[in-house]
């Protein structure tokens, strides 16, 4: 990101003329090695300093020490970017706030309040008064003022300020925002639209099935509506691609594919902590399971529910606590303790009449809790358990089993995992209701499978976002 500071009188800089290109000039000598610049020509001269965006993530933070994030770029620089190609910027999430007010006036906000005049009928707000010696006049445009009514509001803000997209009235931090907006111009890269004919994807080898799963069908859905046919890379998971064929249906990269048809999205964990890919409708079906393997895992489901009245819940715990436990609390991902699940679990019980609740978790410790807070009502299938105790800084239940299994071993323990895994997300769709401790993949998988038919659904870590728990 560049931002407008005062001009510096004590050092020499490249010099640029003010115009609508100024930031894209910059960009381009920003690719060369330099960081600020003087620019003359507006109102008053100023300069721009260019910021790398990730930096902003890794600040204070232990990301590096995860296995999950290490080496991961989390916020692209976006050199290159174009604010009038329509056809692949997404303003989706300023759907539901009228009035957009930004705080500081620097490279995204000056671009991203223009496209929203351009491209929308909502007021904007500019409280940085410097926004005007970059943005036309315009009848929604409101300069050095707040809004005087009381309509929805996205503010848009620097710093790490909390996120609430369930609110009336939420701050979005400006560098998250300009990544929604040009993220589908970051995926797609240089290559004209006309000219793409396939996506190919792959998850971080510590990923398990339902994130690849969950990718796969959310990425198809951000490409399908531009006739992008999304591929996973041969060979590219934890497992093994004959494991992935008898089980499931996954596409594969086509002979076909190179360079001049296919885009690569090598950056995972840029893609999934975006509000785009978190909030994606997409839901998975039926249709990325192998057909025999449905009708098994539907027998075991009757004979383990028996036409029962049954809760099922979903509680994530051990490594997914470690990788993001020290997140802001309004962040979907952000797990909840196992204490804070009983009381809602009990309201569930007692509101629905439900006979039992049927268990999916790999936290050892949460289902010995939940058992001696209900005990007979809770039922489980078998599958490998761990306590977070076990886990060092950064570890996965990847790593845990690698550390655990001979190479020769591992390969039949992954599928031997994934395959009771599926089973228990399966029993928990065929359920009567539903409760999740926080957003994770296979909040997803069994909501798809379900196909809306609880009668009861719910996220704790959602619910005390939005107030309707303490």
């Amino acid at each position: 990101m560049l931002r407008i500071e005062k001009w510096d009188d004590k050092n020499n800089y490249r010099t640029i003329n003010h115009s609508a290109e100024v930031f894209h000039k910059a960009l381009r000598a920003v690719l060369n090695g330099e960081r600020r610049f003087h620019v003359t020509g507006a109102a008053e001269k100023y300069d721009l300093v260019y910021e790398n965006n990730d930096d902003f993530i890794s600040d204070g933070s232990d990301h590096e020490q995860k296995t999950l994030l290490a080496g991961e770029m989390l916020l692209p620089p976006y050199f290159l970017y174009d604010e009038n190609d329509a056809s692949r910027i997404r303003l989706d999430i300023m759907g539901r706030y009228e009035n957009i007010v930004f705080e500081e006036a620097n490279e995204y906000t000056v671009v991203l309040a223009g496209l929203v005049l351009r491209l929308t009928d909502k007021e904007v707000f500019f409280l940085d008064e410097r926004a005007d010696w970059f943005l036309p006049h315009h009848d929604r445009l409101h300069m050095g003022e707040e809004p005087s009514d009381n309509r929805s509001e996205m503010r848009v803000c620097e710093g790490k300020v909390p996120i609430n997209l369930f609110a009336n009235r939420t701050g979005m931090i400006s560098i998250f925002l300009f990544q929604e907006v040009f993220l589908l111009q970051w995926l797609c890269g240089d290559l004209p639209l006309e000219k793409i004919k396939y996506a190919e994807i792959f998850v971080k080898k510590t990923e398990g099935i339902g994130a690849l799963l969950q990718y796969g069908v959310k990425c198809a859905t951000l490409f399908n509506d531009l006739g992008i046919k999304v591929v996973f890379r041969a060979e590219s998971s934890r497992f093994s691609d004959e494991m992935l064929q008898q089980y499931f249906h996954i596409e594969t990269t086509p002979a076909d594919s190179d360079e001049t048809n296919t885009i690569y999205i090598v950056n995972y964990m840029a893609v999934v902590r975006t509000f785009t890919y978190m909030f994606s409708r997409a839901r998975i079906s039926y249709d990325v399971l192998n057909p025999t393997f449905v009708r098994e895992m539907d027998e075991y489901a009757g004979a383990v529910l028996a036409d029962r009245h049954m809760l099922g819940v979903l509680f994530r715990g051990t490594d997914y606590a470690i990788a993001f436990g020290n997140m802001p609390a309004h962040i979907p991902y952000v797990p909840v303790v196992v204490e804070d699940m009983i009381p809602v679990i009990q309201q569930r019980m007692e509101k629905y009449h439900y006979d039992g609740i049927f268990l999916a978790t790999e936290d050892a410790e949460a289902l010995q809790t939940i058992r001696d807070a209900f005990p007979g009502k809770v039922i489980t299938v078998a599958q490998e358990r761990y306590k977070i105790t076990e886990f060092a800084p950064g570890q996965t239940i990847s790593d845990l089993e690698k550390a655990a299994y001979r190479q020769e071993e591992y390969d039949d323990r992954v599928k031997d995992t994934t395959v009771n895994y599926f089973y228990a997300l399966y029993v928990l769709s065929k359920c009567d209701g539903f409760l999740a401790s926080t957003l994770c993949n296979g909040v997803g998988i069994v909501r798809g499978f379900n196909g809306g038919r609880f009668e009861s659904d719910d996220i704790v870590r959602e619910m005390i976002t939005k107030g309707e728990i303490a």
